[in-house]
């Protein structure tokens, strides 16, 4: 009798336990990137939130900044110079300059100044990212958006999937498929 109980119990606490079990996003590797999103909804536990969008096709972009002039004893007022920005339609900048000289990098602060050193700390250079320059020169002026290339004329469809954990775990998808795991 004993021997029933017990086992009647133990199979209650591991079917309570299992109940709370996600195994993924984060254990058994049971989603891997390329993955639909239907499959990975069928093998993982629900998340916490869902939420889809469409993401804006990737466009040229001119992005202005207005920063201090270099110091000219000469002159008693500081102006100020145009930092252009020029990203291809992969986000990426192709050009920049300042007043219509053109730069390889620049550290876009308080006084934009020309490096040619690659690893100088807060500096921006050709072949950097949107997200870089955001993070470095910050909310630009104005910014002037192209037009999407034939290629890049349909937005695609983002969904995210955000899991609680542990780890908290957030799944993306483009157009139903996993692109990234983000932890």
């Amino acid at each position: 009798m004993f021997r029933k109980w017990y086992a009647i119990s133990l199979f209650t606490l591991s079917t309570i336990a299992y109940a709370d079990f996600c195994p993924c996003p984060s254990s058994f590797n049971l989603i891997h990137l390329g993955d639909p999103l239907a499959q990975v909804l069928k093998s993982c536990c629900a998340p916490v939130s869902q939420k889809t969008y469409k993401k804006e096709p990737p466009v040229p972009q001119d992005w202005v900044y207005s920063i201090p002039a270099p110091p000219n004893p000469g002159n008693a007022i500081q102006g100020s110079v145009l930092l252009l920005v020029r990203f291809d339609d992969t986000g990426k900048i192709y050009n920049m300059n300042i007043n219509a000289q053109t730069l390889e990098s620049t550290n876009c602060s308080n006084t934009a100044t020309v490096s040619f050193a690659v690893n100088t700390p807060n500096t921006i250079q050709v072949g950097d990212s949107m997200e870089k320059v955001k993070t470095i020169c910050g909310k630009p002026k104005s910014i002037q958006k192209g037009l999407p290339t034939e290629d890049n004329t349909v937005a695609p469809t983002i969904t995210e999937l955000q899991y609680a954990g542990p780890p908290p775990v957030t799944l993306i998808f483009e157009n139903a498929k996993l692109t990234q795991i983000q932890k």
